[in-house]
């Protein structure tokens, strides 16, 4: 039997398991398999190892592990590339059984050596637990792996199976998934409290648009404004459009400082005609999920919209943003240029205004 399908035994084999319980307070060891799925940059073979862990259960729901695997994947040319990897981790259970399997999630820091080389690692991801004893479970993850300090668009990706064994007496009290209906003793009966009277005071609103400061979307927005049921204000006509071509790190929402003077126009102009609205779409490459995507996205649009705010000193109100994360390109994502291309703050759309605010 070759490592990949002694490890497909090993996870098939968690299947069959239920519950895990383990008490605070306990050390425990963690003997297991590892495979990775390494990023198409690295050249590298997927590969199956052994790993080992060594980690402490403060709570019944949260636990550190230090543990470490080896692997010897193959390049292309066929010549074996030695991985030694150790890691800290922070593994936290959910606290919600799905049947009898109890999910958790885990992150954590370390180093991978390859070969000579040594790279900083950051991991994420999540995984089962399941109970085969008194102090034994099957445990597995899914974990994300970057690398700090490469010069990668894509990461690896890892599944990991151990073996937990629990030892040390921990805690008198066990943990358990579901709650311990406990005996109360017996209260005299009172009369139910009446219901409070509803506050006279009214809702906080800077702007005076209507719309409550907790959910204004567009807040401090000049009072000749009509406003939208997110106190955004409400266009009537696009007179022009305008490519900003803010482009974006990997990963990343920083605007760079070349990008500034192309901003500046588009803010001279706001401030040459003070009843338009500028909207910035913000967009990505097709790495990560999709629903990460729409998130870094947002937060591009954002970035740009807070530069406009902070620096050339545009007033919020006039300001929306909006991300789309990578649904649409304007080259392949099958490239790095192309990639590049698509990590964007794009199409500033510019429109007048409603000059009044209905009462």
């Amino acid at each position: 039997m070759n490592k990949t399908s002694r490890f497909a035994f090993f996870t098939l084999f968690i299947a069959l398991a239920g519950q895990s319980q383990a008490d605070p307070g306990q050390f425990y060891v963690a003997p297991g398999m590892q495979w990775m799925d390494f990023a198409d940059e690295t050249m590298l073979d997927d590969d199956s190892g052994w790993s080992f862990g060594l980690g402490y259960q403060f709570t019944d729901r949260f636990s550190t592990e230090f543990s470490i695997f080896d692997l010897e994947p193959d390049l292309p040319s066929g010549a074996e590339v030695e991985i030694d990897h150790y890691r800290l981790d922070a593994i936290y259970d959910i606290g919600s059984s799905l049947g009898n399997i109890q999910p958790f999630i885990v992150g954590g820091v370390g180093n991978t050596k390859f070969n000579d080389d040594n790279d900083s690692i950051l991991n994420v991801g999540a995984g089962l637990k399941l109970d085969v004893g008194e102090n034994l479970e099957l445990r597995t993850a899914l974990r994300r792996y970057q690398y700090l300090g490469r010069d990668l668009e894509d990461v690896d990706f890892g599944i990991d199976t151990s073996i937990v064994f629990y030892f040390g007496l921990g805690n008198e009290t066990p943990r358990s998934s579901q709650p311990v209906a406990r005996t109360q003793p017996s209260q005299p009966s009172r009369p139910a409290a009446p219901a409070s009277a509803p506050s006279e005071a009214a809702p906080a609103d800077a702007d005076r648009d209507g719309v409550p400061d907790s959910g204004d979307a567009c807040p401090d927005t000049p009072m000749n404004y009509a406003v939208d049921e997110r106190g955004c204000p409400i266009p009537v006509e696009e007179v022009a459009r305008v490519d900003l071509l803010v482009n974006f790190d990997f990963d990343r929402s920083e605007v760079k400082a070349e990008y500034m003077d192309e901003i500046e126009e588009v803010t001279d102009f706001m401030e040459q005609y003070p009843d338009v609205i500028v909207e910035l779409e913000g967009h990505t490459d097709s790495v990560g999920t999709e629903q990460y995507n729409i998130g870094l996205s947002d937060r591009r649009a954002n970035a740009v919209r807070q530069v406009m705010v902070d620096r050339f000193g545009i007033s919020p109100g006039r300001i929306t943003a909006r991300g789309f994360g990578e649904g649409q390109p304007v080259a392949s994502n099958e490239t790095a240029a192309g990639r590049a291309q698509n990590r964007r703050v794009v199409t500033v759309i510019i429109k007048t205004l409603q000059n009044y605010r209905p009462r």
